[in-house]
């Protein structure tokens, strides 16, 4: 039975279907709930943890009537009943997707690296002092936060919108830090902290930097939920770009050519030229492990692409930047990796010249319109746009390139 403080916690994944009339089917473990159009406001409620007075205070303005109590608490025992939201939290691996936040896969693949991860728990250790208030944006398995706690900061606030947070807070308990982590599962823009904190640190830096809107994200956190002087980490990122020989093999698998069209017309009967015309001029962008790039061919040094000081709001960069070939080659591609200053001792990059199998991220390619020969000393421009949000284009200045990349 619901009492008003027990606590629910709802599902990770959920597949519903909402009728006409707002009437909801929810499909779970083989099972069908058919639910009233309360059950969407519930849901919502619970996508962070809540007790029952909190679901009930966050669904009053959204559920009116005579019945509204009476209906948010039935279709909350429904929920539960059919398994939907529990009243402990699933402290477990999720099954899948393979690629989600809460699967095993993804964080072997996180904790092995050991490039990357060791650099962010050397900075945190570095920057920690004992009376620091300690935010942790996107905490996933929690090793950034319980750095932090057993480098002697008075509290930490870890969030983490997927439901790897409760596993993550098993871990702080097994590691005797967890009366000073607050383990939040919420999103951060809709986060409020009962203090400031003193110190940010996260690792939502994608493998184009900024796509993962980490400028934006440490932004809102730094008018709202931290000191003024407090220190970030990362606190600066620098866009570096190379002029790479991309081989052919690589570009054909990006790019449409004459043989894949043939192939085409004898399968299908069809003549895709279209297709082929329709990237014609644009520049294009893919990921790639960095062990593989690693073995291209490099035309030119790491020449600076962009400076982005994370104590600055969010701004419009656009860049035109000169790359200086060191070698000649066929210059058809450029990579796009960064430098994150985590601490004053400890930088990372995320070059794949210095990567490798046990990398967790992937190198960011831009094909250039058309190849071009180079020699040492020729130079090619290139313009680089930050639209914000995570909306990055990387085209060669001077020619027609409307494409985009987000």
């Amino acid at each position: 039975m619901l009492t008003p403080e027990t606590r629910l916690y709802r599902e990770r994944e959920l597949d519903l279907r909402v009728d006409s009339g707002g009437s909801v089917r929810l499909h779970h473990q083989g099972r069908v709930l058919k639910l009233g159009p309360e059950t969407l406001s519930v849901l919502d409620a619970l996508r962070s943890p809540r007790t029952v007075t909190e679901l009930l205070r966050f669904c009053a303005p959204r559920i009116t009537g005579a019945r509204s109590t009476e209906l948010i608490l039935a279709t909350a025992s429904q929920l539960v009943e059919g398994g939907v939201v529990r009243t402990e939290p699933d402290a477990r691996f999720s099954k899948g997707p393979v690629y989600g936040y809460d699967t095993s896969y993804v964080h072997q693949f996180i904790l092995n690296d050991t490039i990357r991860k060791p650099a962010f728990v050397q900075a945190v250790r570095e920057l920690v002092r004992p009376d620091d208030v300690v935010l942790d944006l996107g905490t996933g398995s929690g090793i950034l936060a319980i750095a932090a706690a057993q480098s002697g900061a008075r509290k930490v606030y870890a969030v983490e919108p997927a439901g790897m947070v409760h596993l993550a807070e098993k871990l702080a308990v097994h590691n005797g830090v967890a009366d000073r982590i607050e383990f939040l599962q919420e999103w951060s823009h809709s986060l409020r902290l009962p203090e400031k904190a003193t110190l940010l640190t996260t690792d939502i830096v994608g493998n184009e930097a900024m796509d993962m809107l980490i400028w934006e994200t440490v932004d809102d956190a730094r008018r709202r939920l931290l000191t003024p002087d407090a220190r970030l980490l990362p606190g600066r990122l620098d866009g570096l770009a190379t002029l790479v020989d991309v081989p052919d093999e690589a570009v054909a698998a990006q790019r449409i050519d004459e043989a894949q069209l043939d192939r085409w017309r004898r399968w299908y009967g069809i003549d895709f030229a279209p297709f082929r015309d329709a990237q014609q001029g644009r520049s294009s962008s893919f990921y790639e492990r960095p062990e593989t790039v690693g073995t291209w061919t490099a035309l030119s040094g790491a020449d600076p692409l962009y400076e982005v000081d994370l104590s600055e709001p969010p701004r419009r960069l656009s860049e035109r930047r000169t790359l200086t070939a060191t070698r000649a080659g066929r210059a058809n591609g450029v990579v796009v990796h960064f430098r994150a200053s985590l601490s004053p001792s400890v930088d990372f990059t995320s070059s794949p010249w210095t990567g490798g199998p046990e990398s967790h991220w992937y190198s960011c390619v831009w094909l250039l319109p058309e190849a071009v020969p180079v020699r040492p000393g020729d130079q090619i421009d290139i313009r680089f746009d930050y639209a914000g949000e995570g909306r990055v284009d990387l085209a060669r200045a001077g020619t027609a390139d409307s494409g985009k990349a987000s």
